[in-house]
């Protein structure tokens, strides 16, 4: 199963959509956000391009309207969680989170998350920097941003739930 990994995409519907025109094309079977989407109309834009894929998202900083992007979630079939949590799929354990305080800080909590947590990986968001690095047997990953605005390079991720094989997309 081919799993699409994405964050920080801001409301940057341009860039979203292109992000998952490229999951589609490469036949993932669902897409993990990690955070910062913003806006429930980005949602909305989301759900047209996506059909029947299914959206497993954690609230970013800058996510605004809680309460509409958890029913519009809801509503699709989708699952939304304001806090960090585990996904399972196909025996794999993904550990989600947006991201704390500053990237330094952000990724020393993700380290510390591998090395603690028996888990298979952790995914994280909110630095907009792409990262992808073994902890003890332990994926720690970070699709980078979504949006472009601070780093000027919009990327992606996707994960093999089989083999765990990870890689970084630039759009």
């Amino acid at each position: 199963m081919l799993i699409g990994v994405m964050s920080d995409t801001h409301d940057n519907v341009f860039s979203t959509e292109k992000i998952l025109k490229e999951l589609l094309n490469q036949g993932v079977n669902a897409i993990i956000h990690l955070g910062d989407i913003v806006s429930p109309f980005t949602v909305k834009t989301m759900k047209k391009l996506l059909g029947d894929v299914k959206v497993i998202a954690v609230k970013g900083n800058n996510d605004g309207d809680v309460y509409l992007l958890t029913t519009l979630f809801r509503n699709y079939g989708w699952i939304f969680s304001q806090e960090p949590f585990i996904y399972e799929v196909n025996g794999r354990r993904f550990f989600l989170l947006h991201g704390l305080s500053d990237a330094t800080f952000t990724l020393d909590v993700a380290r510390a998350l591998a090395k603690t947590l028996r888990v298979d990986a952790v995914l994280f968001g909110h630095t907009h920097q792409p990262h992808f690095e073994d902890v003890n047997g332990v994926i720690v990953f970070n699709p980078g941003e979504g949006c472009g605005y601070l780093t000027g390079k919009v990327s992606y991720g996707v994960i093999d739930t089989v083999s765990l094989e990870t890689k970084i997309y630039y759009v």
